[in-house]
């Protein structure tokens, strides 16, 4: 079936690449008056991580790591009108490991890693003169926050994000908009080429998805609604499930300064011959303060609730993150929450939180953040971690921006987690730590 999809999926952007010039010839006489733009765009990652006990909570286990990641990417935009437009971006991520001195996977020091296609879809706006944008390839999408659609392949880490697949803008009257997507995810690259092939894993096995998504305004709320449908191919000793998602996302500001964002959905289907239903959410307030430093300018709580699995019953309650396995609340916890299920598959999972954001300067930002961790269920195995209770601990999160100019930014994290009795009697706190330079040209 995979061979298939990506025999129609080349051939369909293919077909669209031959097509443009014709196209381009034959679109509105206004449109072709803008002429021909092309952009080119560069930019440079250079990321260092360093942690320790992130994975085993076990000061004697040697599980220290530090290493570099080297991410590049060069670009191109090609619109030959307002119709038309053709998007190529090129993608690698090399590692320098520091500790351990090899790479774990490849046993190599300096890990040269594959040059990929991030990016490569054309785009139609009005086509047949409709308020419609099709897109076509491979794309990013995030819909809201990246609750449930953010990252097509997790396991390559922030590598890349991207989907395969079409993509329906329709614009509806008084701004609001109606999007239909269908993607299709290998589990590694195998649709495009790749130069120096590693096969990186992107995820555990195929998967494809399917749906809608309703965005909108009502006065001066914000909605939005969503419905759509995962499917996971068996691979292995993993069994394949279907998974139907339905849900929505409200902004509703009180005062200019002081809005709510709450998000909710349900989850029905099955996972291999047991009946799946889960549900979770999440929500925040934030309290724009106006307050100059030392004080802090913008004051947030928030909470988070993800089911999880119960062990007594037949069927499967835990969450599925389906597209957005990435660290959307914490940067460290995906590694720990791979002992437990699968890297940053947040699942069973409480927090209760509040951050402070402070502006030092102009172009510098520091957050601070506490979690206050839980479990809806204990642990359903005997795993090395599992512990007797419910509450998994807490996690302080301290995050510097800084914005230099234009091309360039930074940031450092600092993420430290102490354990609850979630997990085993004795287990040790870790501290995570991130820093990073972004150029952009």
């Amino acid at each position: 079936m995979s061979r298939k999809f990506s025999a129609c999926f080349l051939s369909a952007l293919l077909f669209s690449c031959l097509a443009l010039p014709l196209a381009a010839q034959s679109a509105q006489t206004e449109t072709a008056k803008t002429g021909p733009k092309m952009k080119l765009y560069f930019w440079e990652r250079i990321r260092q991580e360093s942690w320790d006990n992130t994975m085993s909570l076990d000061e004697g286990v040697a599980d220290t790591s530090a290493y570099l990641r080297l991410r590049t990417g060069l670009g191109a935009q090609w619109r030959p009108n307002d119709a038309w437009e053709v998007n190529l971006r090129l993608t690698n991520e090399n590692r320098v490991y520091l500790a351990p001195k090899l790479d774990p996977r490849l046993k190599t020091d300096f890990n040269v890693h594959e040059v990929f296609f991030d990016q490569l879809n054309v785009r139609w706006r009005n086509p047949g003169r409709l308020p419609l944008t099709a897109t076509l390839g491979r794309f990013d999408i995030m819909f809201g926050e990246g609750f449930l659609v953010m990252d097509g392949g997790p396991l390559d880490g922030s590598r890349s994000g991207y989907f395969n697949g079409l993509r329906l803008d329709y614009a509806l009257k008084n701004r609001n908009s109606l999007t239909f997507f269908f993607v299709r995810q290998p589990r590694v690259d195998t649709l495009l080429p790749v130069v120096n092939d590693k096969g990186q894993a992107m995820v555990e096995q195929e998967e494809q998805g399917v749906g809608f998504y309703f965005n909108g305004r009502v006065k001066q709320t914000g909605i939005e609604a969503y419905l759509f449908r995962k499917d996971a191919f068996a691979f292995g000793p993993l069994p394949g499930g279907a998974l139907h998602v339905a849900g929505g996302r409200v902004v509703h500001p009180f005062t200019t300064k002081l809005p709510l964002t709450a998000e909710g959905a349900f989850q029905l289907g099955t996972l291999a011959k047991r009946n799946r239903r889960a549900a979770g959410g999440y929500f925040h307030l934030d309290r724009q303060s106006g307050w100059r430093f030392p004080l802090p300018a913008l004051l947030t709580i928030g909470g988070i609730y993800l089911s999880g699995d119960d062990p007594t019953t037949r069927s499967c309650e835990g969450w599925d993150m389906a597209f957005s396995r990435w660290p959307k609340w914490s940067d460290s916890l995906i590694y720990l929450q791979a002992k437990e299920t699968r890297v940053a598959d947040s699942t069973n999972f409480i927090s209760l939180y509040g951050q402070l954001l402070f502006e030092p300067a102009e172009k510098v930002k520091l957050l601070l953040a506490w979690h206050r961790l839980a479990a809806p269920e204990k642990w359903a195995t005997s795993a090395l971690l599992a512990g007797q209770g419910k509450n998994r601990g807490g996690l302080f999160i301290a995050k510097i921006t800084y914005d230099v100019s234009r091309n360039l930014s930074g940031r450092l994290i600092w993420e430290n987690f102490n354990p609850g009795d979630f997990y085993a009697a004795g287990a040790d706190p870790y501290n995570w730590v991130q820093f990073e330079l972004f150029f952009r040209f």
